[in-house]
């Protein structure tokens, strides 16, 4: 085997790789929303909170299904890969969920914002190798996924603030009315303030996948619906 052909079998096996361990990210994710979504108390409780869930585990669906299609005219197998990478994956999303607890619907959403953030980065991670290695299929496949999460992170850190009343509300009185709106505002500043500091730093270039997400959203307007792109 010529020098071309290793270096050419060494790129696509490192895609492979990556690709893999996403699919990986997203089934678990899956798992572990799909029984969030099976809690009838989640929409009773609130809507709004249910919906973002449910697009959550639709959305980890089509990614993975979307992976393994490109993992395999990468020339990788999903089955195999995914088998190598599961217990590595499975470390690191299991620590996010309790399977046996019963949550507040704010906790499953911290829950999903957590694991979100855990995808978008690795989104961000497969993008670049896409990249880097000059495969333009993968890098474009990581970064139109990563948008998605971006969305739904946006949406998650919208409405948290009034699901966490709604769930403190079934067990206390809330004194103040205006804490949902209050914790809201306070929230986007924090981001937006840091993001300030960070450009007048010299450090703009300095971001994470989810200090990105966030800042984002402090320019927003205060509903995000119908802004999420297309799956």
């Amino acid at each position: 085997m010529s020098t071309q052909d290793n270096k050419s079998k060494e790129r696509n096996e490192i895609l492979q790789k990556y690709v893999s361990d996403m699919i990986a990210v997203e089934d678990h994710i899956g798992t572990a929303v799909k029984r969030q979504t099976e809690d009838s108390d989640v929409y009773k409780h609130n809507p709004q909170a249910s919906q973002i869930i449910n697009d959550v585990a639709q959305m980890t669906e089509q990614h993975a299904q979307h992976l393994k299609q490109h993992l395999e005219l990468l020339g990788g197998d999903p089955g195999k890969g995914i088998k190598e990478m599961a217990t590595t994956v499975m470390g690191a999303v299991a620590g996010m969920y309790d399977k046996m607890r019963n949550e507040t619907v704010s906790k499953m959403l911290r829950d999903d914002y957590t694991a979100l953030n855990l995808a978008a980065v690795s989104y961000t991670m497969l993008h670049t190798t896409g990249l880097a290695l000059q495969d333009q299929a993968t890098a474009d496949l990581a970064l139109r996924h990563l948008r998605h999460y971006a969305s739904l992170i946006m949406e998650i850190n919208q409405i948290i603030p009034a699901v966490v009343v709604a769930d403190l509300r079934d067990d206390v009185t809330i004194t103040n009315e205006m804490s949902a709106q209050q914790a809201l505002e306070n929230s986007q500043n924090a981001w937006r303030n840091t993001a300030a500091s960070e450009s007048g730093n010299g450090s703009s270039t300095r971001s994470s996948s989810s200090t990105g997400m966030s800042s984002s959203k402090s320019s927003k307007p205060s509903s995000t619906t119908g802004t999420r792109p297309h799956v």
